[in-house]
């Protein structure tokens, strides 16, 4: 094991970190976005819709949209309220911790940081006590904008536009999570839906494989 002095206690029911298994399939990596790797999630149907568009390019799994949010607008921004009201709107299993809090078992951390502006992103902790990511449609990746791996994701540097990677900069950090690791969780892809509160269910158990 790396050595590191901040390190966040793991539950023991963290993914490992395999981005092989995310990173191989196009109708895989381009499908699932940081919000669906964060929850360790494989949604077959994300899959099959890729396949059936010439640019492999279905709606991501949005928060809140399995609970009947609308989607994100200058009225209703990004921000970590708004945010966390979506998460745990989905699925209300999920509970706020911190850092060096050890998740219930059955559980394990996810993180979650926004750019003020434009964009949210959520890492998890994998079982080698290391935090990794998957930003939107790109690979799985276990470090930061700097290269440096990811310890601790509040400490870490997710400035993509100083790194000239891209354009957002993620400079808020909002809050720790524990995430239900075996048992089914609620997500849907899009951002509005037909009937307010029609949820589609979304089964992932740590020891799936994709």
């Amino acid at each position: 094991m790396l050595g590191c002095s901040r390190q966040s206690p793991i539950s023991g029911c963290e993914p490992d970190y395999e981005p092989g298994r995310w990173n191989k399939a196009r109708e895989i990596q381009e499908t699932h976005n940081c919000f669906s790797y964060s929850m360790n999630v494989n949604d077959q149907k994300q899959i099959a819709k890729c396949s059936e568009l010439e640019d492999c390019d279905p709606p991501f799994h949005q928060p809140g949209s399995a609970a009947g949010y609308r989607p994100f607008s200058s009225k209703r921004p990004k921000t970590c309220p708004n945010m966390m009201v979506r998460i745990m709107g989905d699925n209300p299993d999920i509970s706020m911790t911190t850092f060096e809090a050890r998740c219930p078992i059955d559980t394990s951390k996810i993180a979650l940081v926004v750019d003020p502006y434009d964009d949210y992103h959520f890492l998890r902790q994998d079982s080698n006590m290391l935090w990794s990511h998957k930003p939107g449609g790109r690979p799985v990746k276990n470090t930061d904008a700097r290269g440096h791996l990811i310890w601790d994701p509040s400490l870490a540097d997710f400035n993509y536009i100083s790194a000239k990677d891209g354009d957002l900069d993620y400079s808020i950090f909002c809050s720790y999570m524990c995430v239900p690791r075996k048992k089914g969780l609620f997500l849907m892809p899009g951002g509005s839906l037909a009937k307010p509160f029609r949820r589609a269910q979304t089964v992932r158990r740590s020891s799936d494989r994709i």
